[in-house]
């Protein structure tokens, strides 16, 4: 297997502070080949044979860390225990085309890694074999790599890497240097321990909010009660006579108190009275905004996707006319926040013409950026300490939190770390965007689908987002169209239409971003479908699937190895959802249900599958996938913001639920590997556990539903649990 080198990127080599460094140029970094130290240098390896390795993604507690250590391992024959990973520093050698910078998002975390670290270790294997051979005066064949030595092959005789490292550094590297094929795989593609979770069960993992300086400060902040408000003005003295205060600081949406620790300042905030401003545009209440996306869903004269080969308005118009049978659904679902464990929070040093940030981030360069514009420096005068986090799922991705602190740290003139509290947190909003969906599904004589007309209504998260990424596609928020015009299944015309609808609450990224609600939509309709053509769910998808062998293919694995034809006990049911990104990532569950009483049921059992591709490890494929499908499951059940009065009504886990072990049943993960290439996780799990619930519901009552969380549809979890 080939490194994937575009033309434009190249390999560099250099000795540096006794060990020899590697690094490959990425297509948008501005590098010279006589000047190894403009390169991205991923591998180091020093005289003693260690590894250390740097990558851009960042350790949100997904493991990807130790899957970039088995790449190197791969390559080089190291002991897993010789490699080290750590973030890569924020500079510009190190960016990325996509994500665009230093940035995790997207499920492309061991892609990236492949594409970056993976070339440098094969470079550094090719090179190590060359100076060996050339020492011994050999074949090139004459030589290999075992456990960090190169081997004679005639008798034996070994090498350490640490004694070739500077002949290996002067010669030059390959043009495009061979990845070990996966046949000859031997470490990666191994369910390996992850290296970082000793730590984070004893406690000695060090997260942004752990980060300590010395002479730190810590800020608690009031921010204005709701969307768009300032502040007017505050009267500080009732904080400034608490003990500990060191500063009151004046922010246009904000006040904060800066105190010599987290709850001195906590408490002198909760003695302010501050008066804020009312916003300019007023915030719509959920309430309200419901009924405006439903509006627009109904009238249907939203944009059209404007891509002509996934657009055929006429010919699903058509379809719509001559149907034997329309099914015409309805659905919304609410806004949903992040509730990450680990609070927002950012430690920020300003001094003279230089800032230090140490954050818990998804998005280093954006972050990097954002702050130097906010504190009149230029990006490279930010130097950002990438920490580990507990959960981003996006939210982290965005950089007012860091943008603040660093507002309040020039204000103070000291290192201050500022921690959000989580009602902060959780009333922040770049949410999951609110969305209203009216689905119309053209059936044939068959019962078959002929055309499907998809209105869909929200905010435009693309908007309010300060996150690089893909802009909109003239005019059209591209995340509303998400799993839905890349579908597997076969249904010969579509026609997809968004209405924008602000309602003045900011929007993000939610992990699976708009696959969360579409994937529901279009399942839960595929349901109805196939209840109206008298045929079996699974049956009924076959048939749309006899086009796409893959995903067919999928399909029958999984429900097989899940036992879905299986007898039931009485009162007991199943439903299934499946998530597809374009045509070769397929995720999907299946979940079993029992109905304790009406309108009350219980989880027997979840089943969870995927098809990725290429695993590099799959106790980490494993986890991700459990830990999305209770991270879809929380939406499902509990998930939604809701505003009243301009006023955030959620602010802790009381109020806003997620998934506990009480509501976990046993949950099986299938791993179905298939094609050449890897494809994303971390995104999977969320979507289709929503739809096959709902389904198994829908199996249970004969009662479509149509509002997210499950509460507005009626149903309730028993309280004994799973």
């Amino acid at each position: 297997m080939r490194a994937a080198l575009t033309r434009r990127q190249v390999l560099a080599s250099t000795m540096a502070g006794g060990a020899w460094l590697l690094g490959v140029r990425p297509p948008e970094a501005v590098a010279r080949e006589d000047d190894p130290r403009s390169f991205g240098l991923w591998l180091r390896l020093d005289r003693a044979g260690r590894a250390s390795v740097v990558t851009t993604v960042t350790q949100l507690g997904q493991g990807t860390h130790t899957a970039v250590a088995q790449i190197v391992a791969e390559e080089l024959d190291l002991p897993l225990a010789a490699v080290t990973v750590t973030h890569v520093p924020v500079e510009p050698a190190f960016g990325q085309s996509m994500p665009p910078g230093i940035t995790t998002f997207g499920s492309m975390g061991f892609k990236v890694a492949l594409a970056t670290v993976g070339p440098a270790a094969a470079a550094a294997r090719d090179m190590l074999l060359r100076a060996a051979a050339a020492q011994w005066q050999v074949p090139l064949d004459g030589c290999r790599i075992e456990q960090g030595t190169v081997v004679r092959v005639q008798d034996g005789e070994r090498l350490p890497f640490g004694a070739l490292v500077d002949a290996a550094a002067k010669l030059t590297p390959p043009l495009a240097p061979a990845l070990r094929p996966r046949s000859a795989w031997r470490v990666l593609g191994q369910a390996v321990r992850r290296a970082d979770i000793p730590a984070r069960v004893d406690g000695s993992a060090r997260f942004g909010i752990d980060v300590d300086l010395p002479g730190m400060l810590v800020a608690h902040v009031l921010h204005a009660p709701s969307f768009g408000a300032t502040l007017a003005a505050v009267d500080a003295r009732p904080a400034r006579a608490v003990k500990g205060v060191v500063q009151v600081v004046k922010l246009p949406a904000a006040v904060a108190v800066v105190a010599s620790g987290y709850w001195a300042a906590r408490q002198a905030a909760q003695q302010l009275r501050p008066v804020w401003r009312a916003a300019q545009v007023p915030v719509l209440d959920t309430g309200a905004l419901r009924e405006r996306l439903h509006a627009a869903v109904s009238a249907g004269a939203g944009l059209a996707w404007p891509e002509p080969t996934e657009q055929q308005a006429d010919a699903t118009t058509q379809a719509l006319q001559t149907a034997r049978h329309v099914v015409d659904a309805t659905y919304d679902v609410p806004f949903l926040a992040h509730a990450a464990m680990e609070p927002l929070n950012a430690t920020v040093w300003v001094r003279g013409a230089a800032a230090e940030v140490w954050v818990s981030t998804q998005s280093q360069t954006d972050t990097q950026r954002a702050v130097a514009q906010a504190l009149g420096l230029a990006p490279a005068q930010v130097r950002v300490h990438s920490q580990d986090v507990g959960g981003g799922f996006g939210r982290r991705l965005e950089q007012d939190f860091a943008v603040e602190a660093a507002q309040i740290a020039r204000a103070v003139g000291r290192p201050v770390k500022t921690i959000w509290s989580r009602e902060n947190d959780m009333r922040a909003g770049h949410y999951r965007p609110a969305v209203a969906s009216r689905v119309r599904l053209a059936l044939d004589h068959a019962f078959m689908p002929t055309g499907i007309r998809h209105d869909t209504a929200g905010p435009s998260l693309l908007r309010h987002s300060g996150v690089t990424s893909v802009p909109p596609h003239k005019g059209f928020d591209w995340s509303y169209i998400m799993g839905w015009v890349d579908m597997a299944y076969a249904i010969p015309a579509k026609d997809t239409r968004w209405t924008e609808v602000e309602a003045g609450i900011p929007c993000g990224y939610w992990r699976s971003v708009g696959n969360s609600q579409n994937c529901f939509f279009l399942e839960h309709t595929l349901d109805q479908a196939a209840r109206l053509a008298g045929i079996e769910p699974i049956a009924y998808r076959r048939r749309l699937l006899a086009g796409h062998p893959r995903a067919l293919a999928f399909l029958d694995a999984f429900t097989q190895a899940a036992g879905w034809s299986s007898p039931l006990a009485p009162g007991h049911f199943r439903g299934f959802g499946m998530n597809s990104n374009g045509k070769t990532m397929f995720s999907a569950h299946i979940v079993e249900i029992e109905v304790v009483r009406p309108g009350e049921f219980r989880l027997v059992r979840i089943d969870a599958a995927i098809d990725c591709g290429v695993i590099g490890n799959p106790g980490l494929v494993e986890a991700q996938l459990m830990g999305g499908t209770l991270f879809g499951l929380s939406a499902a059940l509990f998930g939604e913001i809701t505003v009243k009065g301009g006023q955030v009504e959620q602010g802790n886990y009381d109020s806003y639920r997620v998934c506990g072990l009480a509501h976990t049943p046993p949950l099986h993960v299938h791993l179905l590997p298939n094609g050449d290439a890897p494809e994303g996780v971390g995104e999977e799990g969320p979507p289709s556990i929503v739809p096959a619930l709902a389904n198994a519901l829908f199996a249970a009552s004969g009662q479509p539903l149509s509002r997210l969380p499950l509460a507005h549809a009626g149903w309730a979890l028993s309280q004994t649990g799973s």
